[in-house]
Parts: C-alpha cells; structure tokens; sequence
C-alpha cells in the first residue's frame, strides 16, 4: 500500500466519525453551561465516555490497516479476535454511555418546572 493510500484511507476514516465528534463537542460545550448537580456530572461523564469510545474505535479501526500498510498480514489474521473483542468492548461503553445520557434527560425532564418558564 502506497503512503497516498494509506493516508487517504486513514482520513476517510476520520471523516467518517467526524459528524458524531462534532456532534458530541456541541453537547458537551451546551452541557458546561448549566447549573451544577448530579444530573449535569451524569451527562458530562456520559459525553466524555460517549467522546472517548468514538476516538478509541477510530484508533482501533485503524490499526488493522497500518499493519497491512506494514507488510504484516500474519499479525491482522492473528488479532482478528482481539479486534473483534475490542469493538465488542466499546459498543457495550456505548451503550452505557446512552443509558446514562437518557438517564440524565429524564431526571432533568422529571424536575418540577419553575413558574413562569417553559
């Protein structure tokens, strides 16, 4: 594999998941801006391991293809497992990541409304 190649490949994997790092970026900034509490450090800790799974999957996602580049095909077939084990890993930080921010959401949802706002 050519460094062109390699290089385009690796930012089209970039591109990839840089909506959702965007996207994640703009709820954290909107988040810092609220009043302090449990619920405001549950949905803070939920956007960083949320942010945190999006960039270790990219690196992870990555790997495979910088060994290829590399020459070393017998090292991708032999880690196959440990590949597959690893996402497996984050779409479970994920998925605790999204039952804590819906967690959040709903305590703030539950919370009686002062009167006079809506």
């Amino acid at each position: 594999m050519q460094p062109t190649e390699l290089l385009t490949t690796l930012l089209v994997s970039i591109g990839y998941r840089l909506p959702i790092l965007i996207a994640l970026g703009v709820a954290l900034v909107m988040l810092i801006d609220t009043p302090r509490g449990k619920v405001r450090s549950v949905a803070l800790s939920a956007l960083a391991l949320l942010l945190a799974v999006a960039m270790i999957g990219g690196v992870l996602s990555a790997v495979p293809l910088l060994l290829i580049a590399s020459g070393n095909y017998s090292s991708v077939g032999s880690m196959n497992t440990l590949f597959s084990i690893g996402h497996l890993g984050l779409s479970l930080f994920e998925a605790v990541g999204y039952v804590l921010l819906a967690w959040a959401l709903v305590q703030a949802l539950r919370r009686p409304q002062a009167p006079g706002k809506a």
